[in-house]
């Protein structure tokens, strides 16, 4: 099962489909639509929730704009486990696929569903074709599921489902695998269709060139297997690619040509960040319509004998190199190899153009404006108008930077070559004598092919999971079908950005982030946390028990707070639960007068800190109630609290000097609450809002700032701090201002922070203001609301999660880290929001970072499914 999901990660596939008809008795293989670029198919008697529970459908956040988890929810709804049949990788509206699941189950399976997320006042299903689908409301995320006989569909996209639902009916084109058994435990790759799943990757510009790129084949059926352990895994897949009777594209045509032995590689440089080997015979006549002919295409239209003298001296085979950074350019470039027939007259036919002032010639270098001679030289993959051409030996190379051409002579003779790399003999020598094509990339590949990619594409983070991968294509003897090949690779002596440290089982999950303080009394701090059944832990910074202790049945609200609550210099462990606020000592011993108990249910975390000045700290926690308590030594209310409120206060308040005294400031739905230490309110408070306020006040300066659900940040308080020209409150408002920031809610918390941010030319290094919208977006403005940095995780933002901003890379750049509603963490770089893959894969909750055992990297401690797990991040 682990093989199979890393199969359809490595091939920029993975989803998940599920189905169940009731119209037809056909098998399910029917619903899978035309386009549909994969389809796993997992072993035999797999389950919904056994495919999820695996640690690598993890992976599938990476390709999917689904939401994973909310299948496990889904099947524990139910009561019993779906039998899969398969996933069916869609391509959807986005830039990542769609995952259509389709399972084995009863009507009654749907109607347990249906019941279970009905939503009053909601439209929870209609019809599609007769069929009905049912619309069900999971987290914020609306999922949407079909019966089909005895199949359930279900996806996150509704067009996915009707396009399966189109195809089983045959109202629709369906995946033509009538010739192709599918078999329990591989990967159906529908090649023909590859192109939609590529296109979804690229930018718009490049959709043309891909349309209809494997024209030429049919689907086949892939094979997974492995070696190796965890992330130093290495993956095969492989299978039988049938080619069919129609006209093929240029690429399947390059791939398929014929066998031969490799002889190129002794010309393309090291630094090459991807390079491919193909053969094509060099056409004896100019194509029958050039775009944008050049004076030389003219000339070879009217002179057709010397276009065919060029040709005649060509080999078949040809190589196509790219480069990342080339010495002279930042961005990505690449250029052709030709291998030559016979290099002395192809050099006295470029010679003659030269003589007849057709093309020039500076220092052995060859320039050439003709699109019709970089498509015969280069091959068809050329785009070309002009360029350089250089010959080295029996090689003719073309690049439109003369530098980059003539660097395959130098690199050439210095065996600065793929030929004499050792990982790369290697792989040759696992390779047939004879392939009729083959691809290698590297770690610099993602590099290159950013710039033809969405900002956002999901191809760099599969490319990050190895150092390189290698495919190769050999025809059989009928040349009708091409034995298919594609390996993964990890270099020995690889660095991975993390490893991890230790794990330590867990029954339930977490009621908030991990406190660190130092408990015993070491240098090293110990990890503090409780669950939702009440058992509070303390690690040591290797993991092992220092305590545990237990609330009495008392669910804990929040984190425990680790304080000197009796000035003593010796820390104490705090903890709101229930109706009670528990405290205990370094060894796990109840406080004297401990646990507090208040009238009503807790509905904050607990909050520590001494507001009244008198030297000892109070206990701030906001009750069922509404009210807001200001506890003592003795767990009594001091003098003017507690203090009301308009409704419930459900996030955690915050302390600070605010008007030249000590205030303690809460939202409560859209009231912001500022009290004095003696529950007095500071003139003007409460100030109303337009929309519900989120997460804990953040007070800078004179303003407090929150995040709200109208998807605006506001800052309360009279005094200005954004531009008016960016301000969107209403101009009557003379006590609060809002910039506008997402039409999706925000979440958590603001954080400001000083940052370095690379905009629009401009390099600002400031304090800023980062938050973060539901839709899975963050975002940088300065500190008077001008935008500079926009990214977007391609999931739902952790409702819960404020982003952390740290340098978890160890090297003087700050990095913000943000977590999907479905636990997937993201890294990026504050400067210029590029996503670091320096961060596990796991699912996790309540992330922290620190230098735990002071060693000089960062340890990231999180929930996982594993129960608490610690990492060190090594970085890049």
């Amino acid at each position: 099962m682990n093989k199979l999901k890393y199969s359809a990660l490595l091939l920029l596939g993975i989803i998940t489909s599920v189905s169940c008809s009731s119209v037809s008795n056909d098998p399910w293989t029917q619903a899978i639509p035309q386009d549909a670029p994969f389809v796993i198919i997992p072993g035999e008697e797999t389950t919904l929730r056994a495919i999820l529970d695996s640690q690598q459908a993890l992976f599938l956040d990476d390709i999917t704009s689904s939401a994973i988890q909310l299948l496990s929810e889904v099947d524990s709804t139910a009561g019993t486990s779906a039998a899969l049949h398969g996933i069916i990788l869609y391509p959807g509206t986005g830039n990542k696929l769609q995952a259509i699941w389709m399972a084995d189950a009863p009507p009654e399976y749907l109607d347990l569903l249906e019941k279970q997320y009905y939503q009053e006042f909601a439209q929870n299903e209609y019809f599609f074709r007769d069929t009905e689908i049912q619309k069900l409301q999971l987290q914020n995320r609306n999922l949407f599921a079909a019966q089909l006989s005895d199949m359930l569909i279900i996806s996150e996209s509704s067009l996915a489902v009707e396009e399966a639902i189109r195809a089983y009916t045959g109202e629709g084109p369906r995946a033509n695998i009538d010739n192709l058994q599918l078999e329990a435990g591989h990967i159906m790759m529908n090649t023909p269709s590859l192109d939609q799943a590529l296109r979804q990757l690229a930018q718009v510009t490049y959709h043309p060139a891909i349309k209809d790129a494997f024209t030429g084949t049919e689907p086949a059926l892939l094979s997974l297997s492995g070696e190796g352990e965890g992330q130093n895994r290495e993956f095969r897949f492989s299978g039988t690619i049938p080619l069919n009777n129609e006209e093929k594209s240029v690429l399947v045509e390059a791939v398929s040509s014929e066998n031969a032995p490799i002889t190129l590689d002794r010309y393309i440089s090291s630094s090459a960040a991807a390079f491919g080997l193909f053969r094509k015979t060099p056409p004896a006549e100019l194509p029958p319509s050039l775009s944008d002919t050049t004076r030389v295409d003219s000339m070879l239209i009217d002179q057709q004998d010397r276009y065919t003298a060029i040709s005649q001296h060509l080999d078949k085979e040809f190589a196509l190199v790219t480069y990342a950074e080339s010495g002279f350019l930042a961005t990505g470039e690449h250029l052709f190899l030709r291998k030559l027939a016979n290099p002395q007259a192809f050099k006295k036919e470029l010679d003659q153009l030269v003589n007849g002032q057709s093309i020039e010639l500076q220092e052995e270098t060859y320039i050439i404006q003709s699109r019709g001679l970089a498509q015969l030289i280069g091959s068809p993959l050329s785009s070309f108008s002009s360029f350089y051409l250089k010959i080295t030996n029996d090689v003719a190379a073309l690049s439109q930077r003369r530098g980059l051409a003539e660097i395959i002579e130098s690199d050439s003779e210095r065996r600065r070559t793929m030929y004499y790399e050792r990982s790369f003999r290697d792989v040759k020598a696992g390779l047939p004598e004879q392939v009729s094509s083959l691809l290698v990339t590297n770690s610099d590949f993602g590099s290159f092919i950013q710039s033809f990619l969405y900002p956002e594409s999901y191809a760099n983070t599969l490319l990050s999971r190895f150092d390189f991968l290698t495919a190769h294509t050999a025809l059989d003897e009928n040349k009708e079908h091409l034995q298919f090949q594609l390996n993964t690779h990890r270099t020995e002596g690889r660095t991975d950005p993390y490893i991890e440290n230790w794990h330590l089982s867990l029954l339930n999950d977490l009621s908030g982030p991990p406190a660190l303080a130092n408990i015993g009394g070491s240098s090293r701090q110990e990890i503090i946390f409780a669950t939702n059944a009440g058992v509070v832990h303390a690690l040591a910074a290797d993991g092992s028990t220092v305590f545990e202790v237990e609330t009495d049945g008392d669910q804990p609200v929040g984190s425990p707070v680790v304080y000197d609550w009796y000035g003593t210099d010796q820390n104490v462990i705090l903890l709101a639960a229930g109706d009670k606020i528990y405290g205990w000592n370094e060894q796990g011993e109840l406080l004297p007068q401990f646990p507090f108990t208040l009238d009503e249910a807790i509905t904050t975390p607990l909050l520590v800190s001494d507001i009244d000045g008198d030297g000892l700290p109070n206990a701030l926690v906001a009750t069922d109630n509404r009210e807001l308590h200001a506890l003592n030594e003795r767990g009594q209310n001091i003098d003017g609290w507690p203090v009301t409120t308009n409704t419930r206060i459900s996030g955690k308040p915050t302390v600070g000097e605010f008007r030249r005294s000590k205030t303690v400031m809460a939202f409560s739905e859209n009231a912001t609450h500022a009290w004095r230490s003696d529950g007095t309110s500071q003139a003007g408070f409460p100030i109303f809002v337009d929309a519900p306020l989120t997460g804990s006040p953040i007070l800078y300066e004179e303003k407090i700032l929150g995040n709200a659900a109208d998807g605006n940040l506001y800052a309360i308080g009279p005094d200005q701090l954004f531009a008016d020209s960016l301000d969107v409150s209403p101009s009557s408002s003379t006590d609060h201002e809002a910039i506008y920031v997402s039409s999706n809610s925000l979440v958590g918390s603001p954080v400001i922070e000083t940052l370095r941010v690379q905009s629009e030319g401009r390099t600002y290094d400031e304090s800023m203001i980062v938050t973060m919208d539901a839709n899975g977006s963050f975002f940088v403005f300065t500190m008077d609301g001008q935008l500079l940095l926009n990214r977007n995780m391609s999931q739902p933002a952790d409702d819960s999660f404020t982003p952390l901003i740290t340098d978890l890379n160890r090297d003087d750049q700050k990095e913000i880290l943000t977590l999907a509603n479905y636990a997937r963490l993201y890294a990026w770089r504050s400067s210029n929001g590029e996503r670091l893959h320096i961060v596990p894969s796991a699912g996790m909750q309540y992330p922290i970072v620190a230098d735990i055992d002071e060693d000089g990297y960062s340890e990231l401690i999180a929930q996982t499914d594993e129960g608490m797990q610690c990492w060190t991040i090594y970085g890049q």
